[in-house]
């Protein structure tokens, strides 16, 4: 029969399940530029330009265009102005949780128990575990843009007849109608899905698990047990990402008008908690040797790790470890 005072030493070989991560953000910053994009400190937006002509004025410039007639602002029967939409990426955005391949591994663990109980025993248990997983998707996904109407207005009302018509590009050395170069910009407003973002997105994390809690221990017969644990767990995790992806951002009009790229790498060590719920049987063979298998659900939590101008989460909270292996009670 199994003794209330017996120790047990456990080494099993396990398969780690369910482990996931996303990426928030992106890897940089973006400067996006489209293909009508001008130069000279332009501000280029969806539809034409402005900026400050050669002269510097901050009030009169020549140097602006428009591409739609739509973007012409009329106050009694006059051009007073001309108004401008700017589409930009979204920053926070998260990309689609990604899944690691069931991750090979081992643990070590020892179990005392400490009093009798119910017929079974009640003990204290001490594991140390190791997985190496590793996620990648290369897949493309849609994320959300952000719009600004920016308006502004011309040096004097226009009679419409002589106001140039959509498609203008306005000189930034020279002569032409005149508007006011300083803007007034309206709120910002999300587009569903104006941005595709492809690129790949990569993890490679070595994940080493302590955990530390409670365990009760049933005989079934002479050779036969079972039992259940929980108690607390401790995950240190270190990772190196990488971390590459281009986008281009569908204005009103144009399709993948604004476009970009950039990329980024980089590694962490840090650590994440939580708690784990085990089950498991032995069935002894030979002496104090016994054979012993079961599955533990394990919640870590997430683990963030600041890459870039993004972040790149580790989802530990859902994981599940299968393990088989041989035990020894002394």
């Amino acid at each position: 029969m199994f003794q209330p005072t017996e120790t047990t030493e456990c080494f099993v070989g396990s398969l780690l399940l369910n482990v996931s991560a996303k990426f928030r953000g992106h890897p940089a910053d973006y400067v996006l530029t489209n293909p009508n994009a001008v130069g000279n400190g332009a501000v280029n937006y969806d539809n034409g330009y402005v900026g400050k002509d050669i002269s510097g004025s901050p009030t009169l410039s020549t140097y602006w265009g428009y591409q739609n007639a739509s973007q012409v602002i009329t106050s009694g029967g006059n051009v007073t102005g001309l108004n401008y939409q700017a589409t930009t990426l979204n920053p926070g955005q998260t990309s689609p949780s990604a899944n690691a391949d069931p991750s090979a591994g081992g643990e070590v663990q020892l179990r005392r128990a400490l009093v009798s109980l119910g017929g079974g025993k009640l003990g204290v248990e001490l594991g140390f575990s190791y997985h190496h997983t590793d996620i990648k998707d290369s897949g493309s996904y849609y994320a959300s843009g952000v719009r600004t109407s920016t308006t502004f207005a011309t040096a004097a009302p226009y009679d419409p007849t002589f106001f140039p018509p959509a498609g203008y590009q306005g000189p930034y050395n020279g002569s032409g109608p005149v508007i006011n170069p300083t803007g007034t910009s309206g709120a910002p407003s999300a587009v569903p899905n104006a941005a595709l973002v492809s690129g790949t997105r990569q993890v490679d994390a070595d994940l080493f698990g302590f955990r530390l809690g409670p365990y009760f221990e049933y005989p079934l017969g002479d050779h036969f047990k079972v039992a259940v644990s929980a108690g607390g767990l401790l995950m240190v995790v270190n990772d190196q990402a990488n971390w590459s992806e281009s986008v281009a951002v569908t204005t009103a009009s144009t399709t993948g008008y604004w476009t970009g790229s950039s990329s980024v790498s980089g590694d962490s060590l840090g650590v994440a908690g939580g708690f784990y719920v085990g089950v498991d049987a032995a069935w002894k063979f030979a002496g104090d040797w016994s054979l012993v298998g079961g599955v533990k659900w394990l919640d870590a939590g997430t683990y963030t790790q600041n890459l870039g101008a993004g972040q790149v989460v580790l989802d530990l909270s859902q994981a599940i470890d299968f393990n088989l292996g041989l035990s020894y009670s002394f």
